[in-house]
């Protein structure tokens, strides 16, 4: 055991557990829009914390008994960058073992709605431009210190300080270090220099989970002192499996109900399926499309559908031929049948993309309807930038199972753009190794990104300092965009500029955005109490219960 691991859970032999049985609110299909938020909703009936049982005996990792832990296969593809760090997470599967771990201070559902957390109450000044978050008392660290506001100051200001290369420096671009303060322990304010009405909403990103006042990398990566439901033990990035037991200081009443979670690593989707179907794994968190006639109509299957919210992108850089002339971009686009993709490769479950990170489905979308393909205009655009049937577009598509069915897109993308005489290569490789060698490294490689506010999802791959410059497409005027949406009170002319800053995208950037996909989970007809969100990157085991 680590020895900070092991410092963690020997402070627990106060409050600790024994090992026992395992144990989301009712099912239920996520909605597909994300409505307005330009308010701080009030917060009732927020999470109440309770004290730590009495002592028991501490439990060694040896004691973990696999057996009755509730057990979740995923499509592991971080690698060694596999971390519990919230700052910056490699991949959804990673972002699902940060959320065992932490809090944040507030709630985020599948329709972008803010709910209370760590902050049981929130307020703005008149004019926006001051935010006050009043904390919940007695919530524990895993150490049994007990969370205050000089916490979340210090994850905050971590978050945009430019030394950490923090993924969520971009769309916190409107704080300064200055203007977060704690005014007392248990309340945090946020000054900005303009109004953002929308700031309960930009603080509820994947990374902005609390961590202690002065935890670093060093110890968050591995060996981290949280406040969420489940402890990791033995954390290594190359470990089968990750587990997590209960933590008994946890402050939210008769939560988890489970004593542990275990997340094993199945990448071929045939093998996720027979492992449900055997008991081996109770909850398959992403069934391929191509799979789910295996598991639909089977009784000992439950299965569950988020909203359309996850995206399928096929990055070029805007700065390297030949994705630098403009013509190339828009034939590659024109060039694709949206539609047969959505039919052919998600068998329906999504919606057609219009190469805007905003689903067409969203009420900030700036167009309801994806461009129709058109060969003979893609052709054109090619002949204008000197490609034609004796000289072909000849160029390669770097992808790997990343996502499901990330590879069938790329093979139906391959056929398409052929009509138009383009030439693609596509390369497969290793899942595993996708995100640390391939995305960010090939001038035209598959990506993906989980639903998120205009806010944010505008912002994460495409400001000018965007931590993930997928594209290398950067425009001043862009940001200036985003920065006034972020600040202007009203909804309606917030709304229209978000809606310019997403067209000058969809006409000019490098990012073919095809489909967004509804997700498919699948969970033993002996388990309940979990709900899928439209976000990947959230996978809510406080409530799950299993019976054998």
């Amino acid at each position: 055991m680590h020895k900070k691991a092991f410092y963690i859970l020997s402070t627990l032999v106060v409050m600790s557990i024994l090992i026992a049985a395992c144990g989301g609110a009712p099912t239920t299909t996520a909605p597909t829009e994300a409505p307005q938020v330009t308010e701080a909703p009030a917060a009732t009936q927020p999470p109440v914390a309770t004290e730590a049982p009495a002592p028991t005996e501490e439990p060694e990792t040896g004691e973990v008994d696999l057996t009755q832990c509730i057990k979740v296969a995923n499509i592991e593809v971080s690698g060694e960058k596999l971390n519990l760090d919230p700052m910056n997470q490699p991949s959804t599967e990673n972002s699902i073992m940060v959320e065992q771990v932490y809090n944040r201070l507030l709630d985020l559902d599948s329709d972008f709605v803010v709910h209370p957390e760590l902050a049981v109450e929130w307020e703005s000044n008149p004019d926006g431009t001051v935010w006050t978050f009043h904390l919940q008392e007695g919530v524990k660290f895993y150490d049994g210190t007990e969370l205050t506001a000089k916490d979340v100051v210090y994850t905050f200001k971590r978050l945009i300080d430019p030394a950490t290369g923090s993924e969520a420096a971009a769309t916190l671009a409107f704080l300064n270090p200055e203007g977060i303060t704690a005014v007392d322990d248990y309340t945090v304010e946020f000054k900005v220099d303009k109004p953002v009405v929308e700031l309960p909403v930009l603080i509820t990103g994947k990374n902005t989970y609390i961590v202690q006042d002065g935890a670093t990398a060093d110890t968050l990566n591995y060996n981290p002192n949280g406040t969420g439901p489940f402890i990791p033990v033995d954390f290594e990035p190359n470990a089968q499996p990750h587990v997590f037991v209960k933590n008994p200081n946890y402050w939210e009443t008769g939560l988890p109900k489970s004593e542990c979670v275990a997340f094993y690593a199945i990448q071929e989707p045939t093998t996720r399926n027979a492992s449900l179907l055997s008991g081996e794994v109770d909850l398959v968190q992403l069934v391929d499309y191509a799979t789910i006639p295996t598991l639909k109509d089977n009784p000992a299957v439950k299965m569950m559908t988020t909203g359309a919210a996850t995206s399928y992108v096929l990055a070029m850089w805007v700065d390297t031929p030949p994705f630098d002339k403009p013509e190339v971009r828009q034939a590659l686009k024109m060039a694709i049948n949206r539609q047969a993709m959505l039919d052919t490769v998600l068998l329906g479950y999504g919606v057609i993309g219009d190469d805007n990170p905003v689903p067409p489905t969203s009420p900030y979308a700036w167009r309801s309807e994806a461009p129709t393909q058109d060969i003979e205009g893609a052709k054109k655009l090619l002949a204008d930038a000197g490609y034609g049937p004796d000289n072909p577009l000849k160029i390669d598509f770097y992808t790997a199972e990343y996502i499901p069915s990330a590879v069938a897109l790329a093979q139906v993308f391959k056929e398409q753009v052929a009509q138009a005489g383009v030439e693609v290569n596509v390369i497969v490789g290793p899942a595993s190794e996708h995100w640390d060698n391939v995305w960010l490294k090939q001038s035209f490689a598959g990506s993906g990104w989980n639903a998120r506010h205009p806010g944010e999802g505008l912002a994460i791959a495409y400001r000018s300092n965007a931590q993930y410059p997928e594209t290398h497409w950067y425009r001043e005027d862009y940001d200036a965009l985003l920065d006034a949406a972020n600040t202007e009170p009203d909804a309606a002319k917030r709304t229209a500029l978000y809606q310019q800053a997403e067209k000058m995208l969809t006409d000019e950037g490098g990012a073919i955005i095809p489909l967004f996909q509804r997700s498919v989970v699948a969970m033993r007809a002996q388990c309940d109490g979990y709900t899928p969100y439209a976000q990947l990157y959230k996978l809510d085991l406080r409530y799950i219960t299993c019976q054998p």
